[in-house]
Order: structure tokens, then sequence, then C-alpha cells
């Protein structure tokens, strides 16, 4: 019996590997710059976030997958703004690369300055904090990337507009959950197919924004300690971007 499950076990794991160099082999074919390009593409085929004439920002753009779709999606009469603190190489004409940080107070205005005063039409967050090892913080930090994000909604993103935000499931993810329901019409949890099985990483997709945010509901680190190791360590866009 245990030898049975030690090889369905192993089966398993080939197939995730099998799947993960599947769509980083289609993605080097394509010119996408990371396999997480597969994960956008498979969430707006089922949720129709973007099309042509689209506004997009996407926050946490290196190393600009996410960018280069949404870039092919809104076409040249849409707008793609692209914002990370490491430096993005260029995507196209319709697209402009923001090196900001998202906690600092200005970028909600270096945001409005690039889309000209106006808001967008979905914002897109794939971010990831720098890995500690300790899961409990960088569960934390990544929740809190997804707060500070959620905090800038009513300054950047247009009333009906949509949010698609990555999050690491964890003892924040509830409270996370919760702010983004209290924000939008709607809200989904996916996990697009081109995703590892193993992740702790999901996406919440906000459909038809209130145009106003609840402020937080937890504001504190939780007490930490050695966590055993996490499957995931959630390797962010940057880390899975080819050749790594």
């Amino acid at each position: 019996m245990i030898e049975n499950l030690e090889r369905v076990e192993h089966s398993d794991m080939r197939l995730e590997q099998a799947k993960r160099d599947y769509y980083r082999r289609r993605a080097k074919e394509e010119g996408y710059r990371s396999r997480a390009a597969f994960k956008l593409k498979q969430m707006n085929n089922k949720y129709h976030l973007m099309r042509r004439g689209s506004k997009v920002i996407d926050i946490g753009s290196a190393p600009g997958g996410w960018a280069q779709v949404s870039s092919e999606l809104v076409g040249n009469v849409g707008q793609v703004i692209g914002v990370d603190l490491e430096p993005v190489e260029p995507v196209s004409k319709n697209t402009t690369l923001l090196q900001e940080d998202i906690l600092s107070p200005s970028v909600s205005e270096s945001i409005l300055n690039a889309l000209r005063g106006e808001k967008a039409d979905l914002v897109l967050a794939d971010l990831s904090p720098k890995l500690s090892g300790v899961w409990d913080m960088d569960h934390y930090k990544q929740i809190d990337l997804c707060n500070s994000v959620i905090d800038i909604l009513p300054s950047i993103l247009d009333k009906q507009g949509s949010c698609l935000m990555k999050a690491f499931q964890g003892d924040e993810f509830q409270n996370l959950l919760k702010r983004m329901k209290e924000s939008f019409d709607r809200v989904e949890i996916s996990k697009p197919n081109a995703s590892r099985k193993e992740s702790s990483e999901v996406y919440l997709v906000g459909l038809n924004f209130t145009g106003q945010v609840p402020k937080r509901l937890s504001e504190e680190l939780p007490s930490l300690h050695p966590s055993e190791e996490h499957l995931d360590s959630s390797v962010s866009d940057w880390q899975e971007s080819l050749g790594t």
C-alpha cells in the first residue's frame, strides 16, 4: 500500500514537472518572457478581463510576461502601464513601464500621469516579496503587498472595473478575500492550469469595482516561528523568467 502511494506521488510530481516544462517551452517558442503569460491568458479567456481599447495597470510586471499579453489583447488603441521595482525591458509602443515601489506614497500619481489622468479598466497584481524562507513572514509580506494594491484602487481603477490579484494562501488570506468581496460586486478564486498544482498561490478575480474599499482587517505582524518547508516557496514571475 505504501509503495503504491509512493508511486502515485512520484507520478504526480513527474506530471507537474512535465506541465511546467511544457509552458516554459511554449513561452520560449512564442516569445513570452515567462510561463506566467499563459496563466493570464487562461484567466482572461474565462473572465474576459481585457478587450481591444482597455486601459490596464500591471503591478509587479517584471519580467514582463503579463505586460506582453496585455499589450496584445488591448491593441494599439489600448494602453498598458507596467509597475515594478525591477527594471523591465521595453514591451511595445502601447506599454509604459514605471520603475516604482507600490508602497511609495507617490505611486498612484505616477500611474495616473502615465494614463493622462484617466483611470484603468483593469488592475493586475502578480506580486511576490523577496522570500525569507520563513513561510509565516513571506505569506504576511505578500498579503501586505496585496492590501497595498487594494488601498490605491479608488485612485487608479475606474468604477465597474476589474482586478486580478495573486495571493498566497495562509492565515491572512481570508481577511484579504473579505476585503476584496467588500470592494467588488463579484469575487472569484481562480487557479489556472498553468499554475503548479502544489503551489500555495491562487488568484482573486474582482469584477465590477464599487469605487470604494474598506479599511484593512489586520495590521499586526503574526507571531513568527520557523515553519515546515513549503512546497511552493512561491516563485514569482521574476524568478520564473525563462532561463531560470
